[in-house]
């Protein structure tokens, strides 16, 4: 842009963009990142990933009549709005990072390799992903190379931390859901179910982080580690730190919201009713 310009011009400029270095980021740089970083499109996935957990739980568990699980599916739709959730982490966004820290960011993702691991992560937030997965997970665990890259992703971006609190909330909100439509009669008490969950969270804790490192190497196999040493530096960089701290804590802010509202919904949902919705 101002290559052409005189010695001059050029240090006006730099002056004045060292000025506006901390400006507040601008709408179009939030949306722009979150578009990039393929967080968008990942979030716009999470009420099908969450109807998927339901069937898989409907077809393994007790049967759950189905007009109840029709209307706790409903549910699902009417709680967990992408667009809520996208709008609380542009608000958090907002006032976390300033324009040159967007800019940032904005030139990892519109670099070749920021592109190839966007589209990596976006292949791999599939409900089919995650069945691939599950059926590689033997050979993607004996990656030891990647496992232990997967590893220190996980600790940079707190993965482990996040999946515990979403599985924490998901699993009381599922429980809800269908002791509300097996018991319609039983007032609800969830707290024997805490109860549970709280003498198995170790259990869980290393469940879960075999499933956050079967994801990392599942999401990043076909990328050469040289590539993902550069990820890692990215990563691991203050401005990065402080984009994925915000952006985790507001999904499970947004997440904590949603699983408040569709609990709340199943709990007053019409016992025997439920062919007329």
């Amino acid at each position: 842009m101002i290559k052409h310009q005189c010695k001059l011009l050029l240090v006006v400029m730099l002056f004045f963009a060292s000025s506006f270095s901390y400006a507040e980021v601008s709408d179009a740089s939030v949306n722009k990142l979150l578009v990039l970083s393929g967080l968008t499109k990942q979030v716009n996935q999470f009420p099908d990933a969450i109807k998927a957990g339901l069937e898989q739980a409907k077809q393994q568990g007790t049967p759950i009549p189905d007009a109840e699980y029709s209307s706790i599916i409903k549910g699902v739709d009417k709680s967990f709005l992408p667009a809520k959730i996208l709008n609380g982490m542009r608000v958090s966004l907002k006032k976390s990072i300033n324009e040159s820290e967007a800019k940032e960011l904005l030139a990892w993702y519109e670099s070749d390799l920021g592109k190839e691991i966007t589209r990596a992560e976006e292949s791999a937030s599939t409900v089919e992903a995650y069945h691939q997965m599950m059926q590689l997970s033997q050979s993607l665990l004996a990656d030891t190379e990647r496992v232990e890259f997967a590893n220190r992703i996980d600790a940079l971006l707190g993965a482990t931390d996040m999946a515990m609190k979403l599985q924490e909330n998901s699993s009381i909100a599922v429980y809800s859901a269908i002791m509300s439509a097996l018991q319609p009669n039983t007032p609800l008490n969830v707290e024997p179910f805490k109860n549970q969950m709280e003498a198995q969270k170790d259990q869980t804790r290393a469940e879960i982080k075999k499933m956050v490192t079967i994801s990392f190497v599942y999401s990043y196999q076909k990328i050469e580690i040289e590539k993902l040493q550069k990820y890692e530096l990215f990563i691991g960089g203050p401005t990065s730190k402080k984009f994925y701290t915000t952006v985790v804590n507001s999904m499970n802010k947004e997440f904590a919201s949603s699983i408040s509202k569709w609990a709340e919904a199943l709990i007053k949902m019409p016992k025997g009713k439920n062919k007329k919705s």
